[in-house]
């Protein structure tokens, strides 16, 4: 009989974790990676009693942040502009069309306030 067994993890696919303190326990030690769990991708665990302490992304931080800001702007390009939007625009001197998207409204007030010096 042949059994499958899953491909282990090298050590590049697992990220050394910084020392985290246990709820439960109450040590501070460098945790150890244990399974997921729906979209989580992995777990930190404590390692004196399995207690579970965060959740562990597949994606490096500077990864992670640029899709953060693509599902914003995806989600921003599906909404109207909210109120403070509007009257942000208004205190800022606009007078022009209403924008459509929130996502609109929020480069329309980033170029107004280029224009005025107040961004860089």
């Amino acid at each position: 009989m042949n059994f499958i067994t899953p491909p282990r993890e090298t050590i590049v696919d697992v990220p050394r974790l910084a020392p985290l303190a246990c709820r439960k326990c109450g040590v501070i030690d460098q945790p150890i990676i244990g399974p997921g769990k729906g979209p989580h991708w992995k777990s930190a665990r404590c390692r004196h009693c399995d207690a579970w302490l965060d959740w562990l992304s597949r994606y490096p931080p500077d990864e992670r942040q640029v899709r953060r800001q693509a599902a914003r702007d995806e989600g921003m390009a599906r909404k109207p502009p909210t109120s403070p939007q509007l009257a942000y625009l208004s205190a800022l001197g606009y007078t022009g069309t209403c924008p459509v998207t929130m996502a609109a409204a929020s480069q329309l007030i980033d170029h107004l306030l280029q224009q005025k010096g107040q961004r860089v």
